[in-house]
């Protein structure tokens, strides 16, 4: 594995990650997850742990794709779609079996498929950087 490559695709997929996760929650869909979770202070945001996470998320995604010898921009998006899908659905059934975050089930259907459409754009993204590099 090539660690500079690794390490900028990393970033890049961690910056995506977190614009887009604050595009889509914080604004486009704040209205959405506001009346259907109960979890609705956001006024101690921990950004902290936010980062932390868009950076694990990121380079969790960069490995995968290394690893999958994934090539093209199409393919990091379809398996990174894929693995988001399956990883989001695990995570959210797991809260809504044990806690009261979410009101409904559908919650979780939309959490997944905007996690997973923000995944394969930062799939798509370490394609796009991983075949410019070889260009």
């Amino acid at each position: 594995m090539n660690t500079n490559k690794f390490i900028i695709n990393g970033i890049i997929a961690s910056v995506i990650s977190f614009v887009l996760g604050n595009l889509f929650y914080n604004f486009l869909f704040k209205t959405y997850f506001d009346a259907n979770i109960y979890a609705t202070d956001f006024t101690t945001v921990k950004w902290w742990a936010i980062i932390g996470s868009v950076l694990c998320w990121g380079f969790l995604y960069a490995y995968i794709l290394e690893k999958a010898k994934v090539t093209t921009v199409a393919g990091g998006a379809t398996m990174a779609f894929t693995i988001a899908a399956i990883i989001q659905t695990t995570v959210d059934l797991g809260f809504y079996a044990v806690s009261v975050v979410y009101k409904d089930v559908n919650v979780i259907v939309v959490d997944v498929f905007l996690t997973a459409c923000i995944a394969s754009i930062m799939g798509a993204a370490i394609m796009l950087a991983s075949n410019k590099k070889k260009a």
